[in-house]
């Protein structure tokens, strides 16, 4: 009896391995995955030697020439039922409504196939249900937009973004990258398209900023880092026309749409952004750097433009920029509260946020005000510098100082009148100069403090771009009052003699100051100036005072260089 029931045995085993093996072979000739057990008689011996159910099979597979000639053969076929759906339609055998709805069913069909073959492990039968899906879904919704009038230009985006999204789902669901870059590459150029021949545009700007706002999470989940990339240059390119079209002399798109689309490219990325940085605490990677970038100066340059153009939406969006450039500031102070490894989110948020105040306070003010607001930012920033020492607050002074001058006109207006103007009627500073004055030298004196920073040597270059702002505002106003006393003749005009005279003296008495006030600790910068100040005023006698001066004013010139070139570089001498 034992040895009957052990034949029997012997007999089921024999035939469970022969059906496992045909049962693989099968498999391999229908191109699909065979499981481990299936492909091997001895189980144990599967689970120690073999490669996984899923790496093996899909290497046959795409390795397999006659799997991959069977897939190429059925999405031909695949194809072939759309065109013949086309021909169907074109004839009239079909309504153009109907033939629509036929060929993206179709279309759906073929990736609902390609969701389950990859659920099963079939990569390659996956990859090739999705291209066939794509190649007659995309094509669908172009037809029906530009051949048979089925579809509008909204409606079309909104098909291309359900199309998109399914693809993309499938991609996600089953990690497989080659759909998405199918997606990447079909839905991109079909929108493109679709907008060049329909004109309308704004809804395809908004499918493209959400398909790169899409790609960018799928590579922040699945490390997929390239398919970001070519998504997100497209968008920002169809955001660039949107505003190119709100601007045109006879606008194309409304103020509205425009500034819709713009705050729409910000808010999505820099959203993700935030969510990834503060949420998940991971460092700013590249195409976030980049791609802020270029949505800043896309979106919030754009819209900057647009409102400047128009006159609408200045308020709202100076309001929304502050506001969201302060909240950047709290990020920054709470990576550094936080004494997390976290350096380059601190400068990524301070860096957008000084765009976003300045973009804000510009929007939102007049001249004069926006000039003292900027001037009062800059003395914060150089207090702030004086009690923390972090350098991106002396950068950020410098900045909004630099703004604030070249706002108030300051920069001209000193520049013209140390080294050239001299036409009727002679101009005196601005009150808003003088604002930019004091709040220079107010930053230079804050900026000379030496705290623990965390990067003295480089700090160095901000200070001295505000010295530089210092004794530009400086000489431009000492010159402006001289002239306007000393040089003002009974016509009106200034006398050009007496003005040389005058630039000559307020350079050289810069040039000992700055040679004097480098000496000292903490204002090392300023002496950066010395020898530059010396050669321009050399220049700047031979182009002037030798021309206009008479004798006396000459000698006065003469003196005063001499003066200068005599003891500013033994001034700058510093004691060991």
């Amino acid at each position: 009896m034992n040895d009957r029931l052990a034949a029997l045995e012997t007999a089921i085993d024999d035939l469970r391995s022969s059906v496992r093996h045909l049962e693989a072979r099968l498999a391999h000739l229908e191109g699909r995955a065979a499981s481990a057990e299936a492909a091997e008689p001895d189980a144990g011996a599967a689970a120690a030697g073999t490669v996984s159910a899923e790496a093996a099979p899909v290497a046959r597979g795409w390795r397999d020439p006659v799997a991959v000639l069977s897939l190429a053969g059925r999405l031909f076929i695949v194809l072939g039922g759309a065109y013949l759906l086309r021909a169907m339609t074109d004839t009239g055998a079909i309504a153009p409504a109907a033939g629509v709805a036929l060929g993206l069913a179709y279309g759906l069909v073929w990736l609902v196939f390609a969701d389950r073959a990859g659920r099963a492990g079939r990569r390659p039968s996956a990859v090739f249900h999705g291209v066939g899906a794509a190649m007659v879904a995309f094509p669908v919704v172009l037809e029906a937009t530009t051949h048979f009038k089925v579809l509008s230009g909204a409606a079309s985006a909104a098909a291309l973004a359900v199309l998109t999204a399914g693809i993309l789902a499938v991609a996600w669901r089953r990690r497989l990258q080659t759909l998405a870059w199918i997606a990447v590459a079909i839905a991109v150029p079909t929108s493109v398209v679709i907008l060049a021949r329909t004109g309308v545009v704004v809804p395809h700007a908004f499918f493209l900023i959400l398909f790169g706002v899409a790609a960018l999470w799928m590579g922040y989940s699945l490390d997929w880092l390239l398919v970001r990339w070519p998504v997100a240059a497209v968008a920002d390119i169809v955001v660039v026309g949107v505003t190119m079209r709100a601007l045109a002399p006879q606008p194309q798109e409304t103020p509205a749409a425009a500034l819709a689309v713009q705050v729409t490219l910000i808010g999505a990325y820099l959203a993700s952004i935030a969510i990834r940085t503060l949420v998940r605490g991971r460092n700013v990677i590249p195409f976030e750097v980049v791609q802020t970038v270029a949505a800043l100066a896309v979106g919030l340059g754009g819209a900057l433009s647009v409102t400047r153009a128009t006159g609408s939406g200045a308020a709202a969006l100076g309001v929304t920029s502050v506001i969201i450039g302060v909240a950047c500031y709290g990020v920054a102070f709470a990576f550094i509260e936080r004494q997390q490894n976290r350096g380059r989110n601190v400068y990524f948020y301070t860096s957008l946020a000084v765009v976003l105040v300045l973009v804000g306070v510009t929007a939102l003010l007049p001249g004069p005000a926006v000039t003292g607001v900027l001037a009062a930012l800059a003395v914060v920033c150089s207090a702030a510098w004086s009690r923390i020492g972090r350098l991106f607050l002396l950068i950020h002074a410098a900045v909004y100082l630099a703004a604030a001058a070249i706002v108030s006109g300051a920069v001209g207006y000193d520049i013209r009148e140390v080294l050239a103007g001299a036409g009727p009627p002679w101009p005196l500073p601005s009150p808003a100069m003088l604002v930019v004055l004091g709040a220079s030298a107010a930053s230079a004196w804050l900026a000379a403090r030496e705290p623990a920073s965390d990067g003295s040597a480089w700090a160095r270059v901000p200070r001295f771009a505000i010295v530089l702002v210092l004794v530009l505002s400086a000489g431009g106003t000492l010159v402006g009052y001289l002239a306007s006393a000393l040089a003002r003749q009974p016509d009106g005009s200034i006398d050009l003699g007496m003005l040389a005279t005058i630039r000559t003296g307020v350079l050289a008495v810069a040039a000992l100051v700055v040679a004097w006030t480098g000496r000292h600790p903490g204002f090392r910068e300023w002496d950066w100036l010395v020898y530059p100040l010396l050669v321009g005023i050399g220049l700047k006698m031979a182009a002037q005072d030798f021309m206009h001066s008479r004798p006396a004013t000459l000698f006065v010139a003469l003196a005063l260089y001499g003066a200068a070139l005599i003891m500013a570089p033994r001034m700058r001498r510093r004691q060991a």
